[in-house]
């Protein structure tokens, strides 16, 4: 956990900041061209990533869409997904890590790192779902909805330290101005 907490306020800098956005502004450019792609291919679906939990019939409706040339798109999707939790992780702990310098705990800057961790299991789901369709089993498209809503909940969770870190920062900022 230390070890997590010293790469973040490594990064926590300027440089280090500019380095993650340039890298996910690459990472998340190719997936929007790529999914943009897909859906030119299936006539307007997309991917499963963005529903808040489906069922059987919806995950065999979306990958049933693709064919041979939307699998394709999928995979790179999925291999671009590698990399994008972590780096929209890094960048909120980041931004965390900064708004509660000398304020609070330390350990605030790895609660975005949850929503990372949600991200990554479904996305072993959609992986197995994908690998397995057309014989998708309904046990894994019920954990991978499960997940989804996971995923979901944390991601809500990763922004509150940095949403009440930006509060205190602009509450400091204001009495500053006034004082």
């Amino acid at each position: 956990m230390q070890r997590l907490i010293s790469l973040i306020e490594s990064l926590a800098n300027w440089r280090g900041m500019l380095i993650l956005l340039a890298l996910y502004a690459i990472v998340f450019g190719t997936i929007l061209v790529t999914l943009g792609q897909l859906q030119e291919v299936t006539g307007g679906y997309g991917i499963l990533d963005f529903d808040r939990g489906y069922s059987p019939e919806r995950v065999n409706e979306v990958l049933g869409s693709y064919g041979p040339e939307g699998m394709a798109l999928y995979r790179r999707i999925l291999f671009l997904d590698i990399f994008n939790p972590a780096l929209y992780a890094l960048i909120v702990a980041c931004l965390t890590c900064l708004l509660w310098k000398d304020r609070g705990p330390r350990w605030l800057a790895l609660v975005p790192l949850l929503a990372a961790l949600g991200d990554y299991l479904e996305n072993a789901a959609l992986f197995l779902m994908a690998r397995a369709f057309p014989d998708v089993p309904e046990g894994l498209v019920h954990m991978g909805s499960a997940l989804s809503l996971l995923k979901n909940g944390l991601l809500v969770v990763a922004v509150i330290p940095f949403l009440a870190g930006l509060a205190l920062w602009l509450l400091s900022l204001l009495r500053r101005t006034l004082a």
